[in-house]
């Protein structure tokens, strides 16, 4: 992802370097999906943006790309950005600024549920043991007995 203030200057920041970048995937590794019709900058990032492989664009563009891959995967623990270095050091800067600022607070407290549960089961634990134990010494007792009156 690249992130900006607009997606105008995401896109203008962007050109810096992302065509090394697809031409390297093109022309050197072995990615077919990288292959593009035409040789346009703009083209490149439309790639990027309409088949979801990443945002080259705002900070609300980028948080409803990690909810779609949050929807789509069932949730995850977290995400690994690639340092792609499409854009100049200062414009790349930001653009990490933007996403733990304005991206990442959206997300935090997902996993609230699961550990409200955890904590909901961890109050009751000692009591639902006695339980089970109570049970499975209730069961063998009960199974002893039909042995010994065999």
């Amino acid at each position: 992802m690249h992130i900006a203030e607009t997606e105008e200057q995401a896109r203008a920041d962007v050109r810096f370097a992302i065509e090394p970048w697809f031409r390297y995937f093109q022309k050197v590794a072995a990615f077919p999906q990288m292959t593009i019709p035409g040789d346009q900058v703009d083209e490149m990032i439309n790639i990027i943006n309409d088949a979801g492989a990443g945002v080259i664009g705002t900070p609300e563009q980028a948080r409803a790309q990690v909810q779609r891959l949050w929807d789509q995967s069932g949730g995850f623990g977290c995400m690994l950005q690639m340092g792609h270095e499409w854009a100049n050091p200062a414009a790349t800067k930001r653009s990490a600024e933007l996403f733990a600022a304005e991206v990442i607070p959206h997300f935090q407290g997902q996993a609230k549920p699961t550990l409200d549960a955890a904590a909901r089961a961890s109050e009751v634990r000692d009591d639902l043991a006695q339980t089970q134990l109570q049970a499975i010494d209730h069961m063998t007792k009960k199974y002893q007995d039909e042995v010994d009156s065999k």
